[in-house]
């Protein structure tokens, strides 16, 4: 039974008034500097705690110390890292940049166990760590030059046996991951936009290489462009070991198509490069039939004392003094047509688009 059961709501009122059983409301002295006024609790003048202001995370110092986007992208401020890429080089595509991102972003933060049955704790390594102090720090970068570098000697052994489009992506690769770069000095940067000139010749050539192969050769039109896209080709600022490739390629062709005073330049271009002695006797040969009948039957559209840009789009000459339009990363050349669209060489910039400018070190700010 409980025991409240039988009672009415008098005996229950009556149970709810104060009995004096418990002692609880007696007045005590206390000393009146703890009389504490209403709200007033939480001042640290009162000896309470304040907890500290949250502080600058190690991440967004690197973001407010640099405006090189390799720095945004290990600090995982991807937003940034593209508006900088956009402003500095003119990317507007970023798909192919994914996973660039992700593995540099992965290099941006080391873990350590600091407590048994605790999560591991962040690291996050500064390249200037002996006077980054607490706000000058900035992210160790894993990607350096050299390695890049050591990547191009890959690209040219592609060449050299034929793989053109597994060439063409590693090119691409390495250019595309040139303005993720820190380097400390001016040389270093010369050096970085030297190796973005070597692959935009490459990737142009080779890509050129590669759609002249495709092409039909049933008609006369047919050939003639043939041998003009192989005659481009002998332009590029290629490694000697390729030119002389190209140049057996181009003189062949020409020889084909009776174009006998072309080929002949194309043959003593080959022989100043010291090929191979049986390719060197070869090529006396066929420079000394060219030589008895030093004529062209077929007028191409191809000057060779004219220099000339390479359109990476429609593979034909702008020669000197025409308009053209660059890509802003590569370089590459385009013809006033292709102004906004898609660079073919990086597959990422947008063509004749206002850029800053490559920027690959804190020198470049100054």
């Amino acid at each position: 039974m409980e025991a409240t059961e039988g009672l009415g709501d008098d005996a229950l009122g009556k149970g709810q008034e104060e009995g004096g059983g418990w002692d609880v409301e007696e007045d005590l002295e206390l000393p009146p500097e703890l009389d504490i006024p209403p709200g007033a609790a939480g001042g640290a003048e009162d000896g309470f705690f304040v907890p500290p202001t949250k502080g600058t995370s190690p991440t967004q110092i690197w973001c407010n110390n640099s405006q090189l986007p390799v720095d945004h992208i290990l600090a995982g401020s991807f937003e940034t890292a593209m508006r900088l890429l956009h402003d500095q080089v003119g990317v507007t595509q970023f798909g192919p940049y994914k996973q660039l991102f992700l593995q540099t972003y992965a290099r941006g933060r080391t873990t350590y166990q600091a407590l048994p049955c605790l999560p591991s704790m962040y690291g996050y390594p500064n390249r200037n760590w002996k006077d980054a102090g607490l706000k000058n720090g900035v992210p160790a970068v894993g990607l350096k030059l050299n390695d890049l570098i050591q990547r191009l000697q890959l690209c040219y052994q592609l060449t050299t046996v034929g793989k053109f489009e597994e060439a063409v992506e590693k090119f691409r690769s390495i250019l595309l991951s040139v303005p993720l770069l820190v380097v400390d000095n001016k040389q270093e940067i010369a050096e970085a936009q030297q190796l973005i000139t070597i692959c935009r010749e490459y990737i142009v050539g080779l890509s050129m290489e590669i759609e002249r192969k495709k092409l039909p050769k049933e008609t006369l039109e047919q050939q003639k462009r043939i041998c003009e896209m192989a005659a481009y080709f002998t332009h590029s600022n290629l490694q000697p070991v390729h030119m002389i490739l190209v140049l057996r390629t181009a003189l062949n062709l020409f020889f084909k198509l009776k174009n006998f005073k072309t080929a002949a330049t194309f043959a003593r271009r080959l022989l100043e490069l010291g090929p191979k002695p049986e390719v060197a006797q070869q090529t006396r040969k066929i420079l000394s039939a060219c030589e008895k009948n030093p004529t062209d039957a077929y007028q191409l559209n191809y000057d060779m004392h004219n220099p000339f840009d390479i359109c990476a789009t429609s593979y034909r000459p702008i020669y000197r003094g025409k308009p053209v339009e660059k890509c802003p990363l590569s370089g590459a050349c385009y013809c006033p047509e292709f102004k906004g669209q898609i660079c073919r060489v990086t597959t990422v910039t947008e063509i004749g688009k206002d850029v800053i400018g490559l920027r690959i070190s804190p020198l470049q700010f100054r």
